[in-house]
Order: structure tokens, then sequence, then C-alpha cells
């Protein structure tokens, strides 16, 4: 039996990104003998999946770590505990990719339409655009940084700007600040103040660039918030990115608008679709070409 698309969609998941995309490329070597080498992920994933039809003996493949699998599922699902085996790790990834990278038809009877849980890359095309792939290099990048404490004043634009809003059931709050001082101080104070890990849905459906009337670069990034084992709601983010010269010409963040929202029951991804603060933003142009 071939690997299944909701399979491939998992392994494009894990590996294709700036820390396992070297994996997979090795995985491809192996797997082919070292008859086919490439340098491009999705044709390099092509050959694995063409080679190895069991996914559990793909993920059984030593270039597939105990570490990479727990890293993994530790983004996916914050609070997994380290005492399992690679053995135990493969199942519940492999148990992950069926809950939530497949189409449910649940409910389909009642209004004659399938609902997907998460983005199944119907147009892939589309989320290889440069403006994507950079988007979700940035949102990787910059809840990592977020979650660790890592995030400094030199990730920032010196005169950034955020606005901030945190909805809870006691109420509303909002904050704005300017210069990469506050905006950093702000974001790591509301993070420690509610105990939130921010887990960033890094597919298609989670994160995606647009170009503004401005020339900006603004990257879409939604996902669920978290306090220590249980999931408590959501967060839905704009950054607005400009070049900096003084520091490499590098994509930096300038603008933010940040909303957090307490629920009782939020949902196990959240996508920018269903997102409240962001479709004003999903209307604007998404270039295909390059941004140089």
């Amino acid at each position: 039996m071939s690997i299944s698309e909701s399979h491939r969609t998992g392994l494009r998941d894990m590996l294709v990104n700036e820390r396992n995309t070297p994996v997979l490329l090795q995985l491809a070597k192996s797997v082919t003998k070292n008859v086919c080498s490439t340098d491009d992920p999705e044709e390099a994933l092509g050959y694995i999946t063409a080679h190895i039809e069991d996914i559990h003996k793909l993920l059984h493949k030593r270039h597939i770590t105990r570490d990479l699998l727990f890293k993994y599922l530790h983004t996916r699902l914050p609070g997994t505990s380290t005492d399992f085996t690679k053995a135990d790790l493969v199942m519940r990834v492999i148990q992950y990719w069926d809950r939530h990278l497949t189409i449910s038809t649940a409910g389909a009877a009642e209004d004659s339409k399938p609902v997907t849980t998460v983005d199944t890359y119907k147009d892939h095309n589309e989320q290889d655009y440069p403006i994507h792939l950079m988007a979700r290099k940035f949102g990787e990048w910059f809840f990592e940084k977020l979650n660790t404490n890592n995030l400094t004043t030199t990730d920032l634009w010196n005169d950034a700007v955020l606005q901030l809003r945190v909805i809870a059931d006691d109420g509303t709050s909002d904050l704005e600040c300017a210069s990469a001082v506050e905006v950093v101080n702000s974001l790591i104070a509301a993070k420690q103040q509610f105990g939130f890990y921010f887990n960033p849905n890094l597919s298609h459906s989670g994160v995606q660039g647009r170009i503004d009337a401005y020339g900006q670069v603004v990257v879409l990034c939604c996902g669920t918030l978290h306090t220590a084992n249980l999931s408590v709601g959501v967060f839905e983010c704009a950054f607005g990115l400009l070049r900096d010269p003084h520091a490499g010409n590098n994509w930096k963040p300038k603008n933010f608008k940040c909303l957090l929202r307490s629920k009782l029951t939020p949902p196990q991804l959240h996508t920018l679709t269903d997102s409240e603060t962001l479709q004003a933003a999903l209307a604007l142009p998404s270039p295909n070409d390059t941004l140089d």
C-alpha cells in the first residue's frame, strides 16, 4: 500500500523546513542508494515515497531521529513528554497526522460539503510562492524566539510599533507602543503574565504572505495558545516586514498587530480563513515572483 496523501502532507510538514530539509535530502540519497541526488525538497520527497511505501518503515529510518520526531511533535502538541522511545514517537506522529491532516466527512450529510481540518495542499504551486515560503520561515523563526524568550531588540526595527489586544474571560485590554524595546518588553510581558506558549499553524493554512499598497511584506500568522498541557485560546498576528540595509538587507519586522483570545474550547488547529481579524489583509495580493 502506498503512502497516503495525509501522510505525505505530514512528511512535508515535518521535513520541508529550514531545520529538517537537509535530513530530507540526505534520506532521499540514502533510499535511492545515491543514484538520485537533488536539492529540491519536493523532488526528494517524491523519491522517498516512491521507494518506501510503508510510513512506519520510513519514519524508523536512522535519518529520522528520536530527537527530530520529538521536536516536531512538541511544536504541534506542546507539553509532549520526553519519556518515549522512538517507536512510541513514530506512532504518536502518525496518530497526529491521521487526526489532524485529513479531510473529515463528519457532518457532510448536513451541508453536503466535507470539512477540511487543515490545509491539504490542493494548490501546491501557490503555497510555494516566494512570499509564502518567506512568511513560513519568518513565522517559525519569530515564535521560536518568542517562546524561548530569545527575542531581542536587534531582531526588530528600532522604531517598531505594536498594537496588542488581549481578550480574556474578565474583559478586553488594548496596548499600543513604539520602539523595539517597548515592543519586545510588551510581548514578553504578555506571554509571561498568562504563561502562554504560542503554537503557530506553520502550514499554508496558517501562515501566508501578502504585499500592501506601500510595498511592505505582510506576514499573516495564526495558531493556538497553550499553558502547560492545556490549549486555552487562539492568536492572530500580522507583521509588517521591511528590508534593513544596515543588517545585510535582511527583512525585519517593523509593524505588529496581534490578537490573543482565550477560548473555553479552542480549535485543535486555527486557520487564516477562520480568523476574525485578518480577512482584510488576506485580500491583499500575494505575488508569485521573487521578492528581490
